[in-house]
């Protein structure tokens, strides 16, 4: 074969493997975003119930509050409402919290661009002495 042939099939070659890889790359790129979206909505649920637990029982509201808005927004993670503080027992706080993940890369025609989280914390009350 001349050099010529060969080289036109090289690009043949490269063009039919960047349809399928190109599109593989944009699926990890939504899949880690949505991963660092639920990492980062675990720690902000823990770092509220953490708050919450540091007062006296039934008054963690405020402080979960506190810290819930103390988490930055960025362009990808945003809050959504405020964070569900309840106390199932005497002695233990949950808090429930809620973001909203924006996908990078948007799947097209009809794909979901934004995708809702919710994450529950649990932690014992440790603001009030017995």
């Amino acid at each position: 074969m001349c050099g010529r042939k060969r080289s036109g099939s090289c690009i043949v070659e490269t063009a039919a493997g960047l349809i399928f890889l190109i599109p593989v790359m944009f699926i990890l790129i939504d899949v880690s975003a949505l991963v660092v979206a639920q990492t980062s909505n675990d720690m902000l649920a823990k770092q509220c119930a953490r708050a919450a637990a540091e007062m006296p029982f039934g008054a963690g509201a405020g402080a979960a509050t506190n810290a819930y808005n103390n988490f930055a927004n960025s362009t990808m993670v945003t809050k959504v409402g405020a964070p569900a503080v309840a106390y199932p027992t005497a002695d233990t706080v949950m808090v429930t919290t809620t973001i909203k993940c924006t996908l990078p890369v948007p799947v097209p025609f009809g794909g979901p661009a934004t995708q809702i989280f919710q994450a529950f914390s649990t932690e014992p009350v440790v603001g009030q002495l017995p």
